[in-house]
């Protein structure tokens, strides 16, 4: 990865907002510059990023715990998110995995990339172009 192409970013946190089907859950990345890119998530995918967020315990593994506790197991790390791609509203991201010094590339959505970031606590990177063309100064969000 050209790391002169994508920034880092953090996870703001979890929102709902009003889009044309309806209210649906979204999910704020943060760059140093204080620039929001908002990405609309599932249901299911909202309830794990905002549980991993808050630390909150859940008495069974949910699939994104499962997939952290199998690739431990296996002795792989997830090193790193990267969201690279933004193609008719749709953004495209890939899971960096390392095992015994070899790294593998895995394409998945956004939502799930995130979801196991914060759970094995890997950086989370952005295209500057995608940021560019999608992202929000934050002081044009008005979250409650």
């Amino acid at each position: 990865m050209d790391d002169s192409k994508f920034q880092k970013v953090k996870i703001s946190g979890v929102f709902m907002a009003n889009a044309p089907e309806g209210v649906t859950p979204i999910v704020f990345l943060e760059n140093e510059e204080k620039r929001i890119l908002p990405i609309y998530i599932g249901a299911a995918e909202a309830f794990s990023i905002q549980t991993a967020l808050e630390k909150l315990p859940y008495p069974r593994p949910l699939t994104h715990d499962l997939l952290i506790n199998i690739m431990e197991e296996l002795k792989s790390k997830i090193e790193k998110v990267v969201i690279d791609d933004l193609n008719d509203g749709i953004f495209f991201a890939r899971i960096i995995v390392k095992k015994n010094g070899d790294e593998y590339e895995f394409d998945a959505r956004p939502s799930d990339s995130i979801a196991l970031a914060i759970r094995c606590e890997a950086p989370v990177y952005v295209s500057k172009k995608v940021m560019e063309n999608a992202s929000v100064d934050k002081k044009s969000y008005k979250l409650k």
